[in-house]
């Protein structure tokens, strides 16, 4: 059975370029770094205390993952957000990881429905407080470890990777528009009724379930970020979805 993928832990000694690229990735994430701005080198050097040579490396390989982008002879900068970006990424992501959960309901052990409802209790127990919009880390961190750890099982080492850059990328935008104010979203229930259809080897329910809940959070990011801000009537058309029925309600 797979580990869940990206669930970052501590290690004893990283590397000095591991630790940058963690660093830079989680202030693109949190939108420390705005979508826009030029990564001059010489002002991350200050702020993160480190040489030029890790900086420009951790950028090539954040690059890599889609959120830097590189500039002929000017460097680099945060990879910019669009509603058509968000879109693809939603689509992408319903089609990786309903194939993965499939994957994992049909392969997954015992140990894995421990591992699951696991990172449940744990996400659970970590209710979801905010500074100014923004939820803790605490809390990220945990609904991270729950969606890997759901996937785990699948079997396949490239769609779990798949899945990490697409969630850190749609984690990107949730987090970028959670400061222009509160979903009114149960998202707990949503989380406990896509576990209970899973561990029930419910295939389609589950994935129905997983559609959803991703265009859910499109949804909220579409209608709350000014930046992207489109009418519901066209979110509806846009998204493609599932049993919009079996929504939680907000």
């Amino acid at each position: 059975m797979a580990a869940p993928s990206r669930i970052r832990s501590p290690v004893s000694e990283p590397t000095l370029a591991s630790a940058v690229v963690d660093r830079l990735r989680g202030d693109i994430l949190h939108g420390a770094l705005p979508p826009g701005e030029k990564l001059r080198l010489e002002h991350l050097a200050t702020r993160y205390g480190v040489g030029r040579t890790p900086l420009r490396e951790a950028c090539c390989r954040l690059a890599s993952e889609g959120l830097v982008t590189i500039e002929d002879q000017r460097g680099f900068r945060v990879a910019p957000i669009s509603r058509a970006d968000l879109l693809d990424l939603t689509r992408t992501r319903q089609q990786i990881e309903t194939l993965a959960l499939r994957g994992a309901i049909a392969h997954g052990d015992i140990a894995w429905e421990g591992e699951v409802t696991a990172a449940l209790h744990r996400l659970q127990r970590r209710v979801p407080t905010s500074t100014g919009g923004v939820l803790d880390d605490t809390w990220e961190q945990e609904h991270a470890r729950f969606h890997a750890t759901l996937l785990s099982a699948c079997g396949s080492p490239w769609l779990l990777k798949f899945h990490a850059t697409l969630f850190d990328q749609t984690e990107r935008y949730r987090r970028l528009a959670q400061a222009h104010g509160k979903s009114g979203r149960n998202v707990e229930d949503e989380h406990a009724t896509l576990v209970k259809a899973t561990l029930d080897r419910d295939a389609e329910r589950a994935c129905a379930l997983l559609t959803e809940h991703i265009a859910r959070t499109t949804e909220l990011v579409l209608a709350g970020h000014p930046g992207l801000r489109v009418a519901a009537s066209s979110l509806e058309k846009s998204l493609p979805t599932k049993g919009r029925g079996s929504r939680s309600k907000d």
